[in-house]
């Protein structure tokens, strides 16, 4: 490989990551602005205002129209799930960055 290739080869890779470190760098401003509310959800699922919510959904004292995906116990479990995985993935990916494999 030519210099003048390996240098174009180099150009397109520092662009192409600093794209993605600037998308990232984005995402991770949401996260970080979400996690006040993140919390206020996890703390809504344990709570009794859940409970009583389930229980008036039930007993189909909600309006119909009202979309409550928050009131199954799946919906809320996969996201707090998800949240998990992300978190290892996300620690994961930060160690390969630091050992720089």
């Amino acid at each position: 490989m030519d210099k003048i290739k390996r240098i174009e080869e180099m150009e397109k890779i520092m662009d192409k990551s600093a794209d993605i470190f600037n998308e990232l760098n984005a995402v991770l401003d949401k996260l970080c602005e979400n996690l006040p509310d993140y919390k206020k959800l996890d703390e809504y699922y344990s709570s009794q205002d859940w409970f009583s919510d389930v229980e008036d959904s039930n007993n189909n004292l909600l309006p119909e129209d009202l979309k409550c995906g928050v009131l199954s116990e799946d919906g809320a479990y996969n996201l707090f799930g998800d949240n998990h995985e992300l978190a290892i993935r996300m620690v994961e990916i930060a160690a390969k960055m630091l050992r720089r494999e």
